[in-house]
C-alpha cells in the first residue's frame, strides 16, 4: 500500500517554513511568504479569487463562445415561470437531461441578479472550486498544497473559452472524485464508498460526458488496492442505477447527429494552450501552458505504481483519438486536457527539493502564473468590449419581440485570437428584447430548455457556423431582420436582384442590421 499522504506532505513542506529563513537576505520576506505552503497555498486562493471575481463581474462581455445562449436558455426560462404565453406555448423545460446541475442553481441565483450576473457567478465559483478541490488533492496526494492555485488559470482553459457552463460547473467534482478514488482505493470502507458514490452520482447530473470521461481515465485505480475488488468498485454503480430510474424515461440518449473520426498526435501541438485557453492560435496559451506543466513536472518524482500511471495514459490516448464529433456531441476530445494535471499529480509522488531557492522558486511560480493569466485575460477585455459595441449600438434601436436571423461570418474574436466569441453574441438581442432568435439551444432535446414536439426549427444544428448556407429566398420570410457580423457590406451576397428581399437598414463598426423588405408574406 502507498505511503500515507499526509506523513509525505509533512516531511516535505512543513521542512519549508523552518528552511526558507535561511535563504539570501535578497529573498528573505518572499521566502517566508511562500515558506509555509499550507497557509501560502490559502491566502494566494483567497486573493486569486478576489481577482477573478472582479476581472468577471466588471466586464460587460466576456468572449465565452456559448454564453449569451445559455442566457437566452435561463431568460426563457424565467418567461415560462412569468406565464409568458408564447414561451409556454413553445418551450418546455427538460429536468432529464446529463447536463442539468448548474441550471437550478442558475435559476435561483436569477431571482437575486440579473441573468448575465448569475452565469458569471456561477463560473466564478466553478473556477475557485476547481482550485479548491485541486489543493486538497495536491494534500492528500502529498504534492504541494500551492500547485493548487494551478486551478484558476486551468479553470480559464479551453471550457471556459467555449461557455460550457455544465462542464466547468462538473470540474470541481472530477478532481474530487480523484481524490476520493484515491482514498477508496487505500482502504475502501462503506463511508468512502458512499462518499464517492455521492460525487459520481452529482457528476452525472453535472455532465454526463464528464463522468464518462472520468470512468475512462480514473476508474481503472480501482483494479488494485486495499479490500476486495467489490469492495474498491462498486461506487462506480452509483451513476447508472441513477440513470436507470432519472435518464432512461426521457429523451436524453437521443442522438443529435454522427460521428467524426479523425485521430491525430498533431493534436498534442494544441493540448499545452488548451489547458489554459482555447487553442493554439494564441501563442500565449502555449507559453503559459508550457511552463505550467514544466511547473507540475518540476514537483514531480517516481511514479508511484503503474495503475496510477494509467489515468495519465488514457488521458493522452483519449486526447489524441477521441472522435471530433461524438453522436452529433463536439468539441470533445480537448476536454481530456482538463484530467491531465490531476492524473499527473495521482500518477507521481511529491519530489524532495532540498535546495532552498529552487523549492522556493517551485512555491512561487503556481500563484504568480496563475495571476499572471487572469491580469492578461482582464488586459484583453476592454479590446472586446469594443468588439461588441458596434452589437450593441444597433440592438438598442431594434424594436422589440422581433424575429432575429443571426449570420456571423468574421466571428473570431481579436482580442482573444482563436476564439469564436462572436458566433452567438446576436443571441444577447432576444435576451433583453424577447422575439425569435433563429438559432436557439432550445432545438436540443437534451437541454434544460428545449423546444415542445412539434416547434418548427428554422436554423437547424451546424447553420450557426456556416452563414454561407444562408438562402434569403427561401428563409427570408421567416425573419424581420438579419443581424449580420462582416468586416464588409454583404448585401449583394446576401439578398441578390433587382428585388432584394431585405435592404440595409443599420451599420454599427462590423455589425450590419438588414429589415425584410414588408411587401413580402410570412409562413405565419
Amino acid at each position: 500500500m502507498d505511503r500515507p499522504s499526509r506523513v509525505l506532505q509533512s516531511n516535505l513542506y512543513e521542512s519549508d517554513s523552518r528552511s526558507a529563513p535561511s535563504c539570501h537576505s535578497a529573498c528573505g520576506i518572499v521566502g517566508f511568504v511562500f515558506g509555509k505552503a499550507r497557509d501560502a497555498a490559502r491566502c494566494s486562493e483567497l486573493a486569486l479569487a478576489l481577482l477573478l471575481f472582479v476581472v468577471l463581474l466588471t466586464a460587460p462581455d466576456l468572449p465565452l463562445v456559448d454564453l449569451p445562449q445559455h442566457a437566452l436558455q435561463l431568460a426563457n426560462w424565467l418567461r415560462i415561470d412569468a406565464g409568458d404565453p408564447r414561451a409556454r406555448a413553445e418551450l418546455m423545460l427538460n429536468f432529464r437531461t446529463p447536463y442539468l446541475l448548474a441550471y437550478p442553481v442558475l435559476r435561483v441565483l436569477c431571482e437575486l441578479t440579473s441573468v448575465l450576473t448569475a452565469l458569471k457567478l456561477v463560473f466564478w465559483a466553478s473556477i475557485v472550486l476547481q482550485a479548491v478541490t485541486l489543493r486538497r488533492l495536491c494534500e492528500r496526494l502529498g504534492h504541494d498544497p500551492r500547485l493548487g492555485n494551478f486551478g484558476f488559470p486551468l479553470g480559464v482553459g479551453y471550457a471556459f473559452c467555449f461557455g460550457f457552463v455544465a462542464f466547468c460547473a462538473a470540474l470541481p467534482l472530477v478532481y474530487l472524485a480523484f481524490e476520493l478514488a484515491f482514498t477508496h482505493r487505500e482502504a475502501p470502507s462503506r463511508r468512502s464508498g458512499a462518499w464517492l458514490a455521492l460525487v459520481l452520482a452529482l457528476l452525472l447530473i453535472a455532465h454526463g460526458v464528464a463522468l464518462g470521461f472520468w470512468v475512462l481515465v480514473c476508474a481503472p485505480v480501482l483494479a488494485t488496492g486495499g479490500g476486495k475488488l467489490w469492495q474498491r468498485v462498486w461506487p462506480i454503480a452509483a451513476p447508472p442505477l441513477l440513470a436507470a430510474v432519472w435518464l432512461m424515461p426521457g429523451r436524453s440518449s437521443t442522438r443529435l447527429g454522427g460521428d467524426l473520426w479523425e485521430p491525430s498526435l498533431v493534436r498534442f501541438v494544441e493540448l499545452p494552450a488548451q489547458l489554459v485557453g482555447i487553442g493554439a492560435v494564441d501563442a500565449s496559451s502555449t507559453v503559459v501552458g508550457s511552463l505550467l506543466l514544466a511547473c507540475v513536472a518540476a514537483h514531480l518524482g517516481a511514479p508511484r505504481r503503474w495503475v496510477l500511471v494509467l489515468p495519465v495514459l488514457t488521458c493522452l490516448i483519449g486526447y489524441a483519438a477521441f472522435p471530433v464529433l461524438f453522436r452529433g456531441a463536439g468539441p470533445l476530445h480537448p476536454r481530456f486536457s482538463s484530467f491531465l494535471v490531476p492524473a499527473l499529480l495521482m500518477a507521481c509522488a511529491p519530489r524532495r527539493v532540498r535546495e532552498p531557492k529552487l523549492r522556493l522558486l517551485l512555491g512561487a511560480a503556481p500563484p504568480l502564473l496563475a495571476f499572471a493569466v487572469l491580469v492578461v485575460f482582464w488586459s484583453r477585455l476592454p479590446a472586446f468590449q469594443e468588439e461588441t459595441r458596434g452589437f450593441h449600438e444597433i440592438a438598442a434601436e431594434l424594436p422589440p419581440g422581433v424575429s432575429l436571423r443571426p449570420i456571423v461570418f468574421d466571428r473570431a474574436s481579436l482580442a482573444f485570437p482563436g476564439t469564436p466569441a462572436h458566433l452567438h453574441v446576436p443571441a444577447y438581442y432576444s435576451l433583453e428584447k424577447g422575439g425569435d432568435p433563429g438559432y436557439s439551444f432550445a432545438m436540443y432535446v437534451i437541454s434544460v430548455v428545449r423546444f415542445r414536439p412539434g416547434v418548427r426549427v428554422k436554423m437547424g444544428g451546424g447553420a450557426e457556423w456556416a452563414p454561407e448556407w444562408f438562402d434569403a429566398e427561401r428563409e427570408a420570410a421567416d425573419y424581420d431582420y438579419f443581424l449580420v457580423k462582416s468586416a464588409t457590406d454583404r448585401s449583394a451576397q446576401l439578398f441578390p436582384g433587382p428585388r432584394p428581399t431585405a435592404t440595409l437598414e443599420r451599420h454599427a463598426g462590423d455589425w450590419w442590421a438588414y429589415r425584410r423588405v414588408r411587401e413580402l408574406r410570412t409562413h405565419e
